[in-house]
């Protein structure tokens, strides 16, 4: 009878070779001496590379500037600022200047304001103007005023010529006006452009940036409609959800 050797089991093959039985090599596994330290002061390595953001003064400079409700009005695209406010965050842009001495704006009805300043040249002046520009994105920051009305209080004869010249004439008589650093202003006849993207970039929350983005650079503001002793800003400010959130997580705190 012929051997099946289709079922004929093989002994395990070793390195190669048949040693015609079990296989069982027991090789001894050498840890070097020094090996456990060398893991811990790896692992303090990366410990010492792992930077963890410092996001405290971001959080303060936002407290300082907005509150939560205030971020998630500009969230929804509409913002009212009262007067007061806006008066503060003109009085900071004119510290130093030394041809502005005092500047307050007061919101009137019809998409018109009303600028009382205190210059070094002129005095006292009033004007009331119409907003007919106001926007601000990453790349430019500018408000256009049409004069209506302008007055001298503390020099009636005066006062009578200068409201019946242009602004640009009234410019070459006293010379031209420079609010503060980082604004620029140019004045065509009645109607006055106001850059002020560098003084508003040089700001704290010009400044503020956190995770590489800064929420000024992602702020969109459309127009701005003044009403009755506040100014209603169209917005729009699109951050990324997980910064947007931080952001929130940040006005609501008690840090």
């Amino acid at each position: 009878m012929l051997e099946n050797r289709f079922n004929k089991t093989k002994p395990p093959l070793c390195g190669g070779f048949d040693y015609g039985g079990d296989c069982r090599m027991d090789m001894p596994i050498t840890i070097p001496a020094n090996f456990a330290e060398s893991v811990v002061g790896s692992i303090k390595d990366w410990s010492a590379d792992i930077k963890v953001a410092d996001v405290s003064g971001f959080i303060s400079v936002l407290k300082e500037t907005w509150d939560l409700q205030t971020f998630e009005n500009l969230q929804a695209g509409r913002v009212a600022v009262p007067d007061d406010v806006i008066n503060q965050t003109l009085a900071d842009a004119i510290a130093g200047s030394d041809q502005v001495k005092e500047l307050k704006v007061t919101s009137l009805e019809d998409n018109k304001i009303r600028i009382d300043a205190l210059t070094s040249k002129s005095g006292h002046i009033v004007l009331v103007c119409k907003i007919m520009q106001f926007e601000h994105d990453k790349n430019h920051s500018v408000i256009k005023l049409k004069a209506l009305d302008k007055r001298l209080p503390d020099k009636p004869l005066l006062s009578w010529i200068f409201s019946r010249v242009s602004l640009a004439m009234v410019t070459k008589i006293t010379g031209n006006i420079n609010p503060g650093h980082g604004v620029a202003v140019s004045i065509y006849g009645n109607e006055a452009t106001i850059d002020f993207h560098q003084a508003l970039n040089a700001s704290k929350l010009g400044q503020a940036e956190v995770f590489g983005y800064k929420p000024l650079d992602y702020l969109i503001v459309r127009d701005a409609l003044p009403e009755k002793n506040h100014v209603l800003f169209n917005t729009s400010l699109d951050l990324p959800d997980n910064v947007g959130a931080m952001v929130k997580n940040a006005l609501s705190s008690n840090m």
